[in-house]
């Protein structure tokens, strides 16, 4: 079996080097070698050719040292049985299975190994600024295992398909667990945001409620009896309410060169919580009440003869890319329709890119459900920073982890008994032949 580049990929040491006696200094640390020898020539004589060993940190060279020879061979065992779980991604059983080590010391490794990596490198692999082109992010839920489990992963990405945030959802607080994975993006990057794009689940609109009218929110719906349907919305502050605005079409609105779309759109009032005073209102508060600009808003919108919902057509030019207005159509609806438009002409409006996201993550033996929601949240972030960087970061493993199953003693055992007669434990050989 081939490891490619396998010491780049697993940046690992295995011991830090013990501290010498009363020094606080940093710089006072002895070299313990282990976890940093590599190969160094070969010694050759009359009869046979040993390989060389050498510390690549203080360039010591230890000649044919048996001792650092093991070592040196179990460290590469280690990555390779490393290289095996995160990069081949292959189940516990067949890399225990041929390593000869007890499935339940490999699946104990692995979590410890995945929590050495996080408290090294949190900061590393969960706090990346990326760009955002067109301001665009797609956000979606994942299982874990098979579905219904109750390990869901919340998942935001860019339209360049790099991840931008992960984050677990807690049972029962999936809107709290959506607002929390979506805070975890870097602000200069969050802030950047003009299009939203995730399934029918309605938590995902109090993100686009935080933002206003700056957002617009594309959720493909899912369900089996709205398959295919596309609901495009944004949120207007309207004082402590909002006006809602949705356009109702479907996934292949801009995926055929046809150049009149028809759909149907509403207007909805959200209202919204109005701090209540106590007491007769003064006059003062009448005068300034008269001419607030959102109440006459509210006025006009209550009124009989505000349409709040129908139909209407657009005019869509795929030469030109522009959208115009026909039958029933406003201002607003071209404002949201044109960069949807923009993203997805000649093709489906969907959430295609963020699903397969998923599966490269995932993919064979790495989204088995896990008993720990913490460890299976931080496996996962870890299987996404590895497909998108391709190595692990510089993590240092404490102890020798499967040292016994890896490097097993070949001496030959004496085969024999204890002597009852002796006060020390001794052996007796045993004889092969008797004669």
């Amino acid at each position: 079996m081939s490891y490619p580049s396998l010491d780049g990929k697993m940046r690992i040491n295995f011991f830090s080097g013990p501290k010498k006696q009363n020094s606080k200094s940093p710089s006072q640390y002895v070299c313990a070698h282990v976890g940093s020898t590599t190969w160094d020539g070969f010694n050759i004589s009359e009869h046979k050719k040993d390989h060389r060993i050498q510390c690549s940190q203080c360039g010591k060279r230890f000649g044919k040292d048996l001792e650092m020879w093991n070592l040196l061979l179990y460290q590469e065992k280690i990555k390779k049985i490393l290289y095996e779980l995160f990069f081949y991604k292959y189940p516990l059983t067949g890399i225990a299975t041929r390593w000869r080590i007890p499935q339940d010391k490999l699946s104990k490794f692995k979590k410890s190994f995945v929590l050495q990596v996080f408290q090294q490198n949190s900061t590393i692999i969960e706090q990346k600024i990326k760009k955002l082109p067109g301001g665009v992010i797609l956000g979606d839920e994942t299982y874990m295992g098979s579905r219904g489990n109750s390990h869901v992963e919340i998942v935001f990405i860019n339209n360049d398909y790099e991840m931008l945030s992960i984050g677990p959802v807690e049972e029962g607080e999936l809107k709290e667990s959506i607002l929390k994975a979506f805070h975890k993006i870097p602000e200069v990057c969050r802030n950047k945001l003009k299009i939203l794009i995730t399934d029918g689940e309605p938590s995902y609109k109090a993100i686009a409620k935080i933002f206003g009218s700056k957002v617009i929110h594309v959720a493909q719906l899912h369900n089996k009896d709205q398959l295919g349907e596309i609901i495009i919305s944004r949120f207007k502050k309207l004082g402590p309410h909002f006006l809602y605005y949705k356009i109702y079409t479907h996934w292949k609105a801009f995926y055929h060169d046809k150049h009149e779309l028809k759909f149907t759109w509403e207007i909805k009032f959200i209202k919204g919580s109005i701090q209540a005073k106590r007491g007769r209102p003064r006059n003062s508060d009448n005068i300034k009440n008269k001419n607030i600009k959102w109440r006459q808003k509210l006025e006009s919108y209550q009124s009989d003869s505000f349409q709040k919902e129908g139909t209407a057509k657009i005019y869509v030019n795929f030469k030109t890319n522009k959208l115009s207005m026909r039958t029933g159509a406003k201002k607003w609806m071209l404002q949201m329709l044109s960069p949807i438009f923009k993203i997805f002409k000649e093709k489906h409006i969907s959430t295609n890119k963020i699903e397969s996201k998923h599966s490269q993550v995932k993919g064979n033996g790495t989204g088995k459900k896990q008993r720990d929601r913490e460890y299976g949240h931080l496996l996962f972030t870890l299987h996404a920073f590895l497909v998108e960087y391709g190595y692990i970061p510089f993590t240092n493993l404490t102890g020798r982890p499967l040292y016994k199953y890896l490097m097993k003693d070949n001496k030959k055992k004496k085969v024999g008994y204890n002597l009852p007669e002796s006060k020390q434990n001794s052996v007796q050989t045993v004889l092969s032949s008797y004669e």
